[in-house]
């Protein structure tokens, strides 16, 4: 009777502990005997070892339905897996997971072109002007360099436009109607000239230990011809101007509005920029360009635009 009553609460227990935790009990019953299992509940040895297996697996199907035999426990741990009898263990589907795509804004696109492609710099090329590209072109190219450095990509355009000087506008702006065209997404473009003989003591700055060319930002505006949104170039080059200034002092001149359009007509961001004067030197000229670049970078990458024109 007591052998009787053993088996039944060791039946009670496991149906209870199944029940409640199905994986574990089948676990539990896979790793220990039914001998252990009863010895472990009650705390006393069990001799009929045969008789509590069959109690426990009966048990197993009745109560938790589950098939003691090695399929069914693998078909109880995954039930959702087609377990085959012939393999020694379940294969587990992959989960597919789904990997989160965020928007990522490509980089500003800037163009690059000189007017006056034959303008250089008198203290290294011992002229004003030459024939074909001068320092301005080398100074360009600095930029061009620099910002892509940051991540900014650019577009240079190195085509000579002033073969006839008084027609060297015209020219240009046949250039950037291409750029503008073919490269819808351009977010700024900026015409690369050498101001004209400065007064003594205001060619260089000092930045950085660097004695380094100065910067003058040229905005157009409609006092000869229509441009009725000049003020947005104007905007743009003060903020550049105002960039400068806190992060290098010294080297930007300021922002100088003048009578005509200088090409900025056809784009929002078209500026004209002076780096150096004719009485600089092409080093002075292309270190002034590196830092202006790092401005640039600066100002294209946190703009709240970031619009494509």
């Amino acid at each position: 009777m007591r052998r009787l009553l053993t088996r039944v609460a060791v039946i009670l227990l496991f149906c209870l502990f199944i029940q409640s935790s199905k994986g574990a009990g089948i676990l539990i019953s896979t790793m220990w005997s039914s001998k252990e299992i009863v010895g472990l509940c009650l705390c006393v040895p069990v001799q009929d070892g045969p008789a509590v297996r069959s109690l426990i697996s009966a048990a197993c199907r009745h109560v938790a339905q589950v098939d003691c035999s090695k399929r069914g426990l693998l078909s109880s741990v995954l039930p959702g897996s087609d377990v085959m009898a012939v393999l020694p263990v379940a294969s587990v589907p992959a989960r597919a997971y789904r990997i989160k795509e965020e928007a990522v804004s490509p980089p500003p696109l800037v163009a690059i072109y000189n007017t006056h492609t034959g303008e250089t710099y008198a203290v290294t090329d011992g002229v004003e002007r030459v024939e074909g590209r001068g320092g301005v072109v080398k100074v360009a190219a600095v930029l061009e360099k620099r910002l892509r450095q940051h991540g900014i990509a650019v577009l240079r355009s190195d085509k000579i436009h002033d073969g006839r000087y008084a027609e060297s506008y015209l020219e240009s702006e046949k250039t950037v109607r291409e750029l503008i065209y073919t490269n819808p997404e351009i977010a700024a473009l900026f015409d690369i000239h050498r101001d004209s003989k400065q007064p003594a003591g205001m060619t260089t700055a000092k930045v950085n230990n660097r004695e380094v060319a100065r910067v003058l930002i040229v905005a157009g505006s409609d006092a000869r011809q229509p441009f009725p949104n000049w003020h947005e170039n104007l905007a743009f080059a003060q903020k550049i101007a105002r960039r400068c200034e806190a992060r290098y002092p010294g080297l930007c001149i300021g922002v100088r509005v003048q009578q005509g359009r200088y090409n900025q007509f056809l784009h929002p961001r078209a500026l004209l920029l002076e780096i150096g004067g004719v009485n600089n030197s092409l080093e002075e000229a292309e270190a002034a360009a590196e830092l202006l670049a790092d401005v640039l970078a600066e100002v294209l990458q946190d703009s709240p635009e970031r619009r494509r024109y």
